[in-house]
């Protein structure tokens, strides 16, 4: 707050009082006078992304502004260049026969649609700019964001009109499942976000667009979802390149090993993908790859062991997913690669021709918008307190000192006659010297293999 009005306001006085009125102004607590510049520069940074963002309206378009409810084919977008590109959510412009788009000063321009990726939720427009339209958005870098750091977005909620709402990174989330499993996580975000708020930008605190607002969870309270902006601007790159995203394709799905699951289950004591799924005539079928065929759930989360486990990809090594990742971005169409797989206990390297992936099929599992979007919010109780549940209902207790089946607890237990109605699964801890196992016994044993036979794969890796 500036002083010169409190200082002019008195000036009839006496200037002793003139003086001791601007002192007090200028001494106001630190907490006050911050607070003012961050709402200085909360206003600046608003007025900087605003000029940037544009309105999208998608024909045909149904809903009611003055009731509040849901407008298809309303959302935002940012501008990227002089050249008249735009950045969006591809949900937002889903099916459209036309697309229009709003400036900020209010000036209207049709938009084309150069390319959409369902996978990434990530559409790219182009329009003819208005005279005087030079303001485009700073993009950011998403891999250094940070939770707990402030974050601002802009949008066209409901289809109301500019509006700015402001919270800091919560955390980072997962893209829902789809045929591209391990894609980019999501940036969580507490700033509230509506519908109309969909392609519109996330920025930081210097302005710099650092997302796409996306999703948000159904039945939850400021808990919303953004595209990373690093995701955002390489698809963009390739929309504008080829019209379309080419991915590379092994047509494999699966889950990343965890702890609990290597230890409860006697895996190979090597982590890596635990292959479940292969596609119909995907490059992992044609090269004999093989899935699980044992349904266990683990505290409701469903494994299909006895599959291969993907533990490198030329040579480089599969143990999360955020390798997974980054190995698989590599992958080229058209190329050889050398994959190590762990098959009955034994290292296996097989060739495989890189194929490009195909699209969605039709009502295949996709990322949705703000609308409808239902993410299952994640289930974060202890795996050491839980039950694990093999197939047939046999139950595991992780708490206990020997986990165990029903079976005997013995350092030579005997295996159990299942039931023909029940499959029984059998445990036992073995002590070593340098870690302590948990070995599966009994007729549901998906990697059965000797002491001797783990010891000896994790010298072959």
């Amino acid at each position: 707050m500036s002083t010169p009005s409190l200082s002019s306001a008195r000036a009839f006085t006496l200037g002793g009082i003139v003086l001791t009125a601007v002192s007090l102004a200028g001494g106001l607590p630190a907490s006050v006078s911050a607070k003012g510049s961050d709402q200085d520069r909360t206003v600046k940074v608003y007025k900087k992304v605003a000029a940037a963002t544009v309105l999208i309206a998608s024909a045909p378009v149904s809903g009611s502004r003055a009731f509040g409810g849901p407008i298809n084919g309303v959302g935002a977008g940012v501008l990227l260049d002089g050249q008249g590109f735009i950045l969006t959510t591809a949900h937002v412009i889903e099916a459209a026969t036309s697309v229009m788009v709003v400036f900020h000063d209010g000036t209207r321009a049709q938009a084309e649609v150069v390319g959409s990726d369902p996978v990434t939720d990530v559409a790219l427009l182009r329009v003819a700019l208005p005279k005087g339209q030079r303001v485009t958005a700073e993009l950011g870098d998403s891999d250094g964001v940070e939770i707990g750091q402030e974050v601002l977005a802009v949008g066209h909620p409901f289809g109301l009109g500019y509006a700015l709402s402001t919270g800091i990174v919560s955390g980072f989330m997962p893209l829902p499942e789809t045929s591209a499993t391990f894609q980019d996580h999501l940036i969580q975000i507490s700033a509230p976000i509506n519908p109309g708020n969909s392609g519109g930008p996330l920025v930081n605190a210097e302005g710099q667009v650092i997302g796409l607002t996306s999703a948000i969870l159904a039945g939850a309270q400021n808990i919303g979802f953004a595209i990373p902006i690093n995701t955002a601007r390489m698809v963009a790159a390739e929309l504008r390149t080829n019209g379309r995203v080419i991915r590379p394709w092994l047509g494999i799905r699966g889950k990343l090993v965890s702890d609990e699951v290597m230890a409860l289950f006697a895996l190979p004591l090597v982590k890596g993908l635990l292959i479940s799924e292969i596609a119909a005539g995907s490059p992992a079928e044609k090269a004999g790859l093989q899935t699980g065929t044992l349904p266990v759930a683990i505290n409701g989360e469903s494994w299909l062991l006895g599959g291969d486990i993907l533990v490198s990809v030329n040579g480089q090594e599969v143990r999360t997913s955020e390798q997974y990742l980054k190995v698989v971005k590599k992958l080229e169409v058209g190329r050889i690669v050398e994959l190590g797989i762990m098959r009955e206990g034994r290292l296996h390297r097989i060739s495989v021709m890189v194929e490009e992936r195909p699209l969605l099929p039709s009502g295949a599992s996709q990322p949705k918008g703000p609308e409808r979007v239902d993410f299952k919010p994640l289930d974060w109780t202890s795996p050491e307190r839980g039950p694990a549940r093999c197939a047939g209902g046999a139950h595991a207790d992780f708490s206990a000192p020997c986990r165990s089946f029903g079976a005997s607890t013995s350092s030579h237990p005997q295996s159990p006659s299942p039931s023909s109605k029940e499959q029984v699964c059998s445990f036992h801890n073995l002590e070593s010297s340098r870690t302590s196992l948990s070995f599966w016994n009994g007729p549901c044993h998906p990697y059965r293999q000797s002491r001797d036979t783990e010891h000896s794969m994790i010298r072959e890796l």
